[in-house]
């Protein structure tokens, strides 16, 4: 499940990072007649139909100047194809001034020519200012980027060209506006896969010519060898993804460039993500899904890291086909690095955190920066609850499996910068009974009981345990207290809850308080003190007998 590139450019907006509200404020500055007091003024309103006119808001979509610098070369900028319906309002207002000067003075509108009006077509007077041609085929593009301030990335591309020999591959380096970029160095990474001797890699280091192109020659072909290119650029890297070549014809691959920057403060980037929870049998396992978008012409170089649950376990993430990485860090979270160029690319990982056996449980993790839209999502039995802290109540709904799903959704506002934590919890969780715990209060009842009796039964007969019944209890105490020791290492494995512990430890306190009684309570007389006592009376009652000498 994603969302749109339209609603990204909402959140990001949200986000306050966006300027195509300030090149919208300032619309009727190129529509200024030159003499508004004068009657001829509307006349006049045909000057926006000049080519030079719609030019003026293209000074208004720069930067402001307090964020020249790094970001100097920021310019907001959708994916490819969401330029036309990313922005309806940016567009609306465009179709709305070409239809207001095509209203004003173009040849085909009804009616006459205002009096006074100069002929449509005539020449122009004598030392009026030439007029500009009509726009080459990149000049609309360009302009329809001012008036919305919105940049579009142009496209990497790995194509055949039918004129090139098979084994032929022609690599053209470009900057963000399509320029070539001369004397660039690059590498070509070269993958052989074989069943018999697995895969080997090769690298080869090459540089553009003036017109930023270098030409590979006689290169193996077939579904065994793939090649990528990539070129590292102050810090950034920036790549096209394993292709093969066909035998038909060599291919032309393109590869954009862009300049780059650590500081998020300074860009235009945006995050979406998605959180979904599953229960497994001894733990809950969460999936995460980010959608990163750079609306600008610089490339993001992230080097952020994000805490997990200290109990968290299980780490496994997708391979990414870009440079965006989110990389596990032992004993604290996920990182996320690599390079982030203009345009979208997303990032998936997965953990466990092991169950309380609680009835409800609550995951606090922290989440990537400038956050602006967060959903989060449970497979749920019709018991179960999802409540996200400062997010709507969780609505149940139905998958595309059938399965019923909780699911709640959350855009950042405008103040908040963006979402940094969720604290989720999941209530009305099965919670196992205590098992084998249970099992062990019943047994050592049982011998309580039993040792009780004979206990009992000995004190009618005014005689104490024998030695093997004395033995007994001396077992089942040892018992007793080895399962203290299991009970505690099972409660620092989480292997049970905190109210089966106390439950359990109270039972087993119990029985060992009763059979350590009977223990004592039936201890046999010391006979090191009977001993020493009878012979002592003995030697007095001797020497008392015994006469004189």
């Amino acid at each position: 499940m994603r969302w749109t590139r339209c609603a990204a450019l909402a959140a990001v907006a949200s986000l306050g990072v966006t300027a195509a509200a300030h090149v919208q404020a300032q619309p009727a500055a190129p529509a200024q007649p030159a003499a508004p007091a004068k009657p001829a003024a509307p006349p006049q309103a045909a000057a926006p139909a000049k080519p030079a006119a719609p030019a003026a808001p293209a000074a208004a979509a720069q930067p402001p100047a307090a964020s020249q610098g790094a970001a100097s070369q920021h310019s907001p900028m959708p994916p490819k194809s969401a330029t036309a319906g990313a922005i309806p309002s940016s567009a609306a207002a465009a179709g709305a001034a070409d239809a207001g000067a095509a209203d004003a003075g173009a040849p085909g509108a009804a009616g006459a020519l205002p009096p006074g009006h100069p002929e449509v077509g005539q020449e122009l007077p004598s030392g009026h200012p030439p007029v500009e041609a009509a726009p080459q085929e990149g000049r609309p593009r360009r302009a329809e980027q001012n008036l919305s301030g919105l940049f579009e990335a142009p496209e990497d591309v790995v194509q055949d060209v039918p004129g090139l020999p098979p084994g032929v591959l022609v690599v053209t380096v470009q900057d963000a506006d399509g320029r070539p970029v001369p004397h660039t160095s690059f590498d070509l990474d070269i993958l052989q896969s074989s069943v018999a001797r697995g895969d080997s890699r090769q690298r080869v280091t090459k540089q553009t010519n003036e017109s930023g192109t270098f030409r590979f020659d006689d290169l193996t072909v077939g579904a065994g060898t793939t090649y990528s290119i990539s070129v590292t650029r102050d810090g950034g890297k920036f790549s096209l993804p394993h292709f093969g070549l066909g035998a038909e014809a060599g291919k032309r691959a393109v590869l954009h460039i862009y300049d780059v920057s650590p500081d998020v403060n300074n860009l235009l980037v945006g995050m979406q993500g998605i959180v979904y929870l599953q229960l497994r049998q001894d733990s809950i396992q969460v999936e995460q899904l980010f959608q990163v978008y750079n609306l600008g012409r610089v490339a993001w170089l992230p080097d952020v890291t994000f805490a997990l649950p200290p109990s968290y376990k299980a780490f496994n993430k997708t391979d990414s086909m870009g440079e965006v990485r989110f990389d596990e860090v032992k004993g604290t979270g996920v990182a996320l690095r690599g390079t982030v160029p203009p345009g979208r690319h997303e990032g998936q990982y997965r953990w466990q955190v092991p169950l309380d056996e609680e009835e409800r449980q609550t995951i606090r993790i922290e989440l990537p920066p400038r956050m602006a839209q967060m959903r989060v999502m449970a497979e749920a039995s019709k018991s179960m609850t999802l409540t996200v802290a400062g997010f709507p109540a969780s609505q149940r709904v139905q998958n595309r499996d059938g399965k019923k799903i909780l699911i709640t959704e959350k855009q950042s506002m405008r103040t908040d910068g963006g979402m940094r934590t969720l604290e989720i919890t999941l209530g009305g969780l099965p919670t196992p009974g205590p098992g084998r715990w249970l099992a062990l209060v019943l047994a050592g009842a049982t011998v309580v009981a039993g040792a009780a009796v004979n206990f009992a039964r000995r004190r009618d007969e005014e005689r104490g345990p024998d030695e093997e019944e004395r033995r007994e209890l001396l077992e089942a105490r040892d018992a007793l207290l080895d399962e203290f020791v299991e009970l505690e290492r099972a409660r620092q494995r989480g292997d049970i809850g905190p109210k089966t512990y106390e439950r359990v430890r109270t039972a087993l306190l119990d029985a060992l308080a009763r059979i350590v009684g009977m223990i004592e309570a039936g201890a046999p007389p010391k006979k090191a003190a009977a001993g020493s006592g009878g012979a002592g009376n003995t030697r007095k009652a001797g020497a008392a007998a015994s006469p004189r000498p």
